[in-house]
């Protein structure tokens, strides 16, 4: 009991926190969108809102969010290959409700974070679930790593960037570079003693204490765990991984098309290309911003962009307000919606109810792969 209850109040702290960044960003989104407005506001705006077709709008909004059930089909795949087994509904919670946490915290960190914490919630291993996330983060690493010389190219064919805005954009293909170098060396070093490296260079009052030793421990055991986690993903066979590569590229695509589409809806259908171009670079240099889901350097960054495609600053301003209505405002009520639904699965069964009820793993090599009770009732999915 003592231990749940430590559990729900770290969640409380969680919830403050998520719920001051919700208030940031929101705010000053807003704000920045008033004022891109009012600067922005020409004769091009009452035009191209009277071609407006709500059926392309309605196609752009479905594909902004739901892009994210690739994300859910992926994650399934990767869970089973751990044998684990997780019910698809509280995978839909979880991409979500990562969606939400990634648009309410700087750089959007809470979002890969958020997915981890929220598969643990429901029944992986710390370590298992932070390899589950890395490693989709790592297949969506790559292949904008592959894909950035053509973004670059094409950039460069279409409109010119910034200083800035290349700095950017090197910047974001070194960070991916030294993820993917971690993740590898956690490949290729699954034997590395993480926790005796802690132990030998902590201090000596530190050492002494039983807490701390047991704390490492603990932490041995999970780095060992998404180390050997990593490796059972990586030899999922050709034809799984062919699918969560698949299932990876069919997530950027859609999230490509949304603004792309909201712009053919306007009536400029001839520059929707170009707009493909602008959102992989968007997408690219989004993480970067340091504020809270993007917000206020985001939509500024938005309209610095496609002020260089569109042929008038005011199309851009009106293209940057529908681009925050379908990715941040909708998806802040959808992501939100999953997350408190989260909520409530945890403070409905915590995991530290689980644990004391004596649910344990199968056998990885079982072709089954859920989690049971002990005493053999068979496979019992965690709701």
């Amino acid at each position: 009991m003592e231990k749940g209850s430590q559990e729900e109040k770290g969640l409380a702290v969680n919830r403050s926190r998520i719920r001051r960044g919700l208030v940031g960003a929101v705010s000053i989104t807003t704000a920045t969108l008033v004022i891109i407005s009012l600067a922005t506001m020409g004769r091009e705006i009452p035009s191209a809102l009277s071609r407006l077709s709500p059926l392309f709008l309605l196609a752009a909004v479905v594909l902004s969010l739901g892009r994210w059930m690739w994300s859910v089909i992926r994650m399934r795949i990767l869970v089973g290959a751990l044998g684990g087994h997780v019910p698809l509904s509280n995978l839909v919670k979880t991409v979500y409700g990562g969606y939400f946490t990634g648009m309410v915290t700087p750089w959007r960190a809470g979002g890969v974070t958020g997915e981890a914490v929220f598969l643990y919630q429901y029944g992986l291993g710390a370590g298992e679930a932070a390899a589950v996330v890395s490693f989709g983060a790592c297949v969506s690493t790559l292949l904008l790593m592959f894909s950035f010389p053509l973004a670059i190219w094409l950039a460069q064919e279409h409109f010119r960037f910034s200083f800035t805005i290349r700095g950017f954009l090197f910047s974001a293909l070194a960070v991916g570079s030294l993820f993917l170098a971690l993740v590898l060396f956690s490949l290729l070093r699954p034997q590395a003693a993480l926790d005796r490296v802690l132990l030998r260079l902590s201090p000596p009052f530190l050492r002494r204490r039983k807490g701390y030793r047991r704390f490492l421990d603990r932490l041995g055991e999970e780095v060992r765990s998404f180390s050997a986690s990593l490796r059972r993903m990586v030899f999922l066979g050709k034809a799984r991984l062919a699918g969560v590569t698949a299932l990876t590229v069919l997530f950027w695509l859609t999230g490509f098309l949304a603004v792309p589409l909201a712009l053919v809806g306007l009536g400029y259908g001839s520059y929707f290309w170009k707009a493909v171009v602008a959102q992989l670079v968007i997408q690219i240099l989004m993480p970067f911003v340091p504020t809270p889901g993007g917000s206020g350097l985001g939509e500024v960054g938005f309209l610095y962009v496609y002020s260089r495609v569109l042929p008038d600053v005011g199309l851009a301003g009106l293209l940057t307000l529908i681009w925050r209505f379908i990715d941040f405002y909708l998806g802040i009520l959808a992501g939100g919606a999953a997350f408190l639904l989260i909520l409530r699965d945890v403070e409905r069964r915590p995991r530290a109810r689980r644990e004391g009820e004596g649910i344990t793993r199968e056998d990885p090599a079982s072709r089954e792969g859920a989690f049971t009770r002990e005493g053999g009732e068979g496979p019992t999915p965690l709701e």
